[in-house]
């Protein structure tokens, strides 16, 4: 059975609270109390008696620091463990220095438990330091028994610093024999460049009655202890000396030495992280002026990381970052410098270049090596990333210029088609700049109601009738007027507002429906895009059963669009979802086919009504005989399958017969119709309107 554990928590968030205490959970029976100020932290000790104070390094008025000052002025001995969401390493070790026993991510609670063991076993180890030197102080009992009795080390001197008694653990630790220690100069036990510090604190024992220091115990073979040396004056049979208590300080030295590692390196893929990359450019900055040779910048960011992320979970995810970070590694070799930046972001400092030609050659090679198949824990992953690049000292004179204008080059890189490296030019911060401008005001657009919906119809070339509508999100902006959606969509995927924007768009579109059916207008089919991020976001099932529910739309009535590279991403939970919602009703179709990555051989697994055949086949297939042979080639796929099958991209009449003649079902274009708002659409629904 775990071994009770009391804990005063010093945090404002209950969810942080939570979390940390499911940890503690694991090995310990817990009792726990959370308070977020000093005047509740110094009532809680008045109140209860506390094996640990676990505390949050910032709160709104209160810090770690602050915690570790009323603990110390309770009186109390209770260890301290702070816990803390970010690492400044003066401040971590100062903090370790004021008392704390030791200092935690909040992103790494596996070292939680240990450190709580450390924690209380150090507890009870002081406890019975200090009763034994308040016991040698008092003269209750000098006795081998109390002395041999010490965690650490003690030794009694006389005035003349000659060593009159010690305990077993001196001669233990210290590699001494009885003997030796009987003669030994307690110098010995300093390194030569400490003595003179311990002889000024042996002063102050005797002018003051008490000093401490830091210092390396120094062993008979030469090795080195890190010691914290409690000197007290002691007199005995009326005869003046002091005695020495050493205590090994080795674990909070390792401690600071993790938080050192901790404040440059990346915890997750142990790569250097933001801090340490910034420092490293600095430093080449000043070799390249020295030398004369330019150096680069390439900054990475992998391509829809979320997906993978949200699809396989953050274990997963993470996995993939290390594996990522390195392959990076081996392919740039020891003299370049791979950083973790943040996120799914990496930075590559790429010294000493003869020319700039060299870092468009490594670019090429960091796109391809991330590009390739990837295995992680048995699954096969597929990445790209897009990267930007700059040379210095072209595109810059310091790190925060040179990290800034290849961060630009990058989402050149992603608005370009990602999967590529785009070296910097002048001319992207301006395109940049609107980019941001462009995602702050996207930002306010569905609670501000600057979107709209249009519906562009789909007519059978059977019949020529309107068997259906796309519902298309614009957006009107009341300074930039219609934004296009290939500007601000692509926007919304990058950033995670599609997840909102396609929430209000189902909404919206299927309330329209219902709305067109209760007008007593003839029933047709509404299709709505389901983004990937939705997709792997959300229970896309559960989520439009509600919608539904709520807008009353017959299932039926609805079908969903589904990309094919959104449908390659995770096949097992594709056709799951699929089957839930084929049970519910609604229609299914794969848009833009032809275009994704997936093999034709998941078609088979997917229970879909539709395939929409991208229109950039569409657009050139009366010219080109290799678009005409996918177009006939889709559609006899399609029919083969059982799957009713639709061109988008429509223009002209020509295309139009082509189809026709080739007995695609059915068109959507504007050749037809562009789209329009939801009151026209419905006066074509009443007019009759139909192909000619």
């Amino acid at each position: 059975m775990n071994q009770p554990l009391r804990v005063l928590m010093v945090e404002d968030s209950d969810d942080d609270s939570a979390l940390i205490q499911d940890v503690l959970r694991r090995g310990y029976a817990l009792s726990a109390l959370r308070v977020d100020t000093g005047e509740a932290l110094r009532a809680a000790l008045a109140d209860g008696r506390w094996d640990l104070i676990l505390s949050d390094y910032y709160l709104p008025s209160f810090s770690a620091q602050d915690t570790l000052e009323v603990v110390a002025e309770s009186g109390l001995d209770i260890p301290v463990i702070v816990i803390s969401g970010t690492v400044g390493e003066e401040i971590a070790v100062e903090t370790l220095k004021l008392g704390a026993q030791d200092y935690l991510l909040k992103q790494n609670l596996t070292r939680l438990l240990p450190a709580v063991e450390r924690a209380l076993e150090a507890a009870r180890d002081s406890a019975r330091r200090r009763q034994m030197e308040q016991a040698l102080r008092q003269e209750r009992d000098y006795s081998d028994a109390l002395i041999n009795s010490l965690p650490g080390t003690f030794y009694h001197c006389d005035e003349q610093l000659r060593m009159v008694r010690w305990n077993h653990n001196l001669e233990q630790i210290s590699g001494y024999s009885a003997a030796e220690l009987a003669v030994i100069d307690p110098m010995a036990f300093f390194a030569e460049e400490d003595r003179t510090l311990v002889r000024s604190r042996i002063r102050d024992v005797f002018e003051q009655g008490e000093s401490r220091v830091e210092v390396d115990f120094l062993l008979k073979d030469g090795h080195r202890l890190p010691y914290l040396l409690t000197g007290v004056r002691f007199e005995h049979g009326g005869r003046l000396g002091f005695m020495g208590i050493g205590t090994d300080i080795s674990e909070r030295r390792r401690a600071e030495q993790r938080l050192h590692h901790l404040a440059i390196y990346d915890a997750l893929t142990d790569l250097p992280n933001r801090n340490l990359i910034q420092e490293r450019i600095a430093h080449q900055i000043v070799q390249a002026r020295a030398n004369g040779r330019p150096f680069a910048l390439l900054y990475l960011d992998l391509d829809r990381f979320k997906v993978v992320n949200d699809g396989y979970g953050h274990l997963f995810g993470d996995a993939v970052l290390r594996a990522v970070g390195q392959r990076l590694l081996s392919l740039v070799g020891e003299t370049a410098t791979v950083a973790r930046y943040g996120g799914d972001e990496f930075l590559i400092l790429l010294p000493d270049l003869n020319d700039a030609e060299d870092a468009h050659a490594v670019a090429g090679q960091v796109v391809a090596c991330v590009n390739s198949r990837l295995v992680v824990d048995g699954r096969e992953v597929h990445l790209s990333g897009s990267m930007g690049a700059c040379i210095f000292p072209d595109d810059g004179d310091t790190a925060e210029a040179l990290i800034s204008n290849a961060d630009v080059s990058m989402y050149r890189a992603k608005s370009l088609g990602r999967n590529i490296c785009q070296f910097f030019s002048r001319e992207m911060s301006a395109e940049t700049q609107l980019r941001i401008d462009l995602e702050t005001r996207l930002r306010g657009a569905v609670p501000a109601g600057q979107l709209r919906l249009l519906y562009q119809p789909k007519v059978s070339l059977a019949s020529g009738q309107i068997t259906g509508c796309e519902a298309l999100v614009r957006w009107q902006h009341p300074e930039l007027g219609l934004v296009s959606p290939t500007k601000f969509i692509p926007i919304a995927e990058d950033c995670g507002l599609i997840v909102p924007i396609s929430d209000w768009v189902l909404h919206t579109a299927c309330q329209q429906a219902k709305a067109w059916l209760d007008a007593g207008l003839p029933p047709v089919r509404l299709a709505v895009n389901i983004s990937a991020r939705q997709f792997v976001q959300q229970d896309v099932a559960s989520w439009t059963t509600q919608t539904l529910q709520e807008t009353g739309l017959p299932p039926q009535m609805l079908e969903l669009e589904l990309t094919e590279s959104l449908i390659a991403q995770d096949i097992d939970k594709v056709v799951s979802t699929f089957s839930q919602l084929r049970a519910l009703g609604v229609k299914l179709s794969i848009d833009d086919f032809g275009t994704g990555h997936s093999s034709l051989s998941y078609l088979k697994r997917f229970r879909i009504d539709t395939l929409k055949i991208d229109q950039s086949f569409i657009r050139n297939m009366l010219m080109e005989k290799e678009n005409e042979t996918i177009v006939l080639a889709v559609i006899s796929l399609a029919h083969n399958l059982k799957f009713n099958v639709i061109a988008e991209g429509v223009e002209t009449r020509q295309q139009c017969d082509f189809l026709r003649e080739h007995h695609c079902d059915e068109i959507q274009g504007n050749y037809f119709s562009t789209p329009v708002p939801a009151e026209q659409f419905a006066a074509m629904l009443r007019s009759g309107a139909h192909l000619p």
